[in-house]
């Protein structure tokens, strides 16, 4: 006998396929000429759920009665950024909702400054 509750969630289900993949959660590296990279990081969260009800009463067909319904919501969440500098040090530059992403890179602009700064004074002194 076939479960119907069972059949619309794994429709819900399966309609969510290929809606989030690891690029939802590690987005596209963008590489600074300095040769930083800066990957933007997201928290995804997603739910379904479902009920319904068999009646006693029948069809014409003689088939029992039913009523159901299933829900989907998904979220995606933008947390911050990896910026991995050229010597290889990594730091997590959160985003919060107190401030946005461009006060967030405002703020990390003078390390940024800082960092590539000595990046063109090591090149020099090495030649």
């Amino acid at each position: 006998m076939a479960n119907p509750i069972k059949d619309l969630i794994e429709t819900a289900i399966d309609s969510m396929d290929g809606m989030f993949t690891a690029e939802s959660i590690i987005g596209d590296t963008v590489k600074a000429p300095d040769g930083t990279m800066i990957i933007p990081i997201a928290k995804v969260a997603f739910g379904v759920g479902g009920g319904g009800s068999e009646f006693k009463e029948t069809d014409a067909a003689g088939n029992n009665l039913f009523g159901g319904g299933v829900g989907a919501g998904a979220s995606i969440k933008p947390e911050g950024f990896l910026v991995i500098t050229k010597s290889g040090s990594i730091r997590f530059v959160a985003t919060s909702e107190s401030q946005s992403i461009v006060e967030k890179l405002i703020d990390y602009a003078p390390d940024m400054v800082d960092k590539i700064t000595g990046i063109f004074k090591k090149d020099k002194e090495e030649e």
